[in-house]
């Protein structure tokens, strides 16, 4: 079945001399994996510039179910970034992004709320100057709410927390309950109204990567996590 979609690129390797693999999340298939021939040589027909973490593309796949690896008719960009390949921070935290989401979905059906909360995140972190440096913070509390795992149960301080772990544990410092307080009360476009300082940043990146850990295989760590928690000194 030939079909288009929109999608997301999460992970790309190079594949025999001009191809590649790459793992991508579609608005109508979920998670998928597909090859894609003529990327890399003379005369590409894609440019590996596609495949940039969470680019947005366009793709007309060849869709049969069960398929361990998909094939590609065309694909086509249909949002060129403004400022995430050409800013050090931006892409640092595409990459640490595009990693999270690689290691957490898993599923091959479509999502089309999770979806559109990606898409716009993806272009709002490309667009958005005030308060990035909160983004990657924000991004993994908001993406809570769609893989399920979200800790709807209040303890004290009101903070979240669910039967298998407190996102932030009671005995942490005040100011992470109140850093991470703030991150629930704003969404990703109003990230200039929290404040908090570096410290309390890595603390809370930490504890949620601890929290994804619990739900997800994240046995070989994420690769960009120690970069990312320098950018923002």
């Amino acid at each position: 079945m030939l079909a288009k979609t929109r999608a997301i690129v999460l992970h790309y390797i190079k594949y025999a001399e001009t191809s590649i693999i790459a793992t991508l999340y579609t608005e109508k298939f979920g998670r998928q994996t597909v090859i894609v021939h003529s990327v890399f040589g003379k005369k590409p027909k894609f440019p590996p510039s596609f495949f940039l973490p969470l680019t947005l593309l366009d793709v007309d796949i060849y869709y049969k179910s069960g398929r361990d690896i998909q094939r590609i008719k065309d694909i086509s960009c249909i949002y060129h970034f403004h400022s995430i390949p050409f800013q050090v921070s931006k892409s640092t935290i595409a990459l640490f992004i595009s990693e999270i989401l690689f290691k957490t979905l898993k599923e091959e059906l479509a999502n089309q709320t999770r979806f559109d909360f990606l898409i716009n995140a993806i272009q709002l972190l490309d667009l958005k100057e005030a308060g990035i440096q909160n983004f990657h913070v924000s991004f993994l509390i908001q993406l809570l709410k769609y893989i399920g795992i979200y800790p709807y149960n209040t303890i004290k301080y009101n903070i979240l927390t669910d039967e298998t772990f407190s996102v932030i544990p009671p005995h942490a410092d005040d100011s992470i309950m109140n850093g991470y307080n703030q991150l629930c009360q704003y969404p990703l476009s109003q990230l200039e109204n929290v404040n908090i300082n570096h410290e309390t940043r890595i603390s809370l990146l930490d504890y949620l990567i601890k929290y994804y850990q619990l739900h997800f295989d994240y046995s070989s760590g994420i690769k960009s996590l120690e970069i990312l928690k320098n950018i923002f000194k």
